[in-house]
């Protein structure tokens, strides 16, 4: 027998998502959203961020937050803070998947 998740009902109303403008942090935002949570979309080009934003919206009837990030500098964990507490969002998930690596 499959197993169920409630997400929303365990964690609460929001997933931030780290790294959200493409690829695997794109996708864990889409998997967030379908199970009816609220995303906050963190990574440094706001273009993709809105884009994704507006068809989660859309496509979940959720709220999507972007946040325009670079996660490299200093300051920014007040940043997401401060805008977290500006916009009333508590957030029950961390989904953090922005990074850096080098090969070789």
């Amino acid at each position: 027998m499959a197993q169920t998740h409630n997400l929303k009902a365990r964690y609460g109303d929001a997933a931030l998502v780290t790294g959200a403008s493409s690829g695997i942090g794109a996708e864990f935002a889409r998997r967030m959203a379908a199970e009816g949570l609220d995303v906050v979309l963190v990574a440094r080009r706001e273009d993709k961020l809105r884009e994704l934003a507006a068809k989660l919206e859309a496509d979940h009837s959720i709220t999507a937050h972007v946040l325009a990030m670079d996660l490299a500098a200093p300051d920014c964990e007040q940043g997401i803070k401060a805008a977290l507490d500006e916009k009333g969002v508590e957030v029950g998930v961390l989904i953090n998947n922005a990074g850096f690596g080098t090969y070789g």
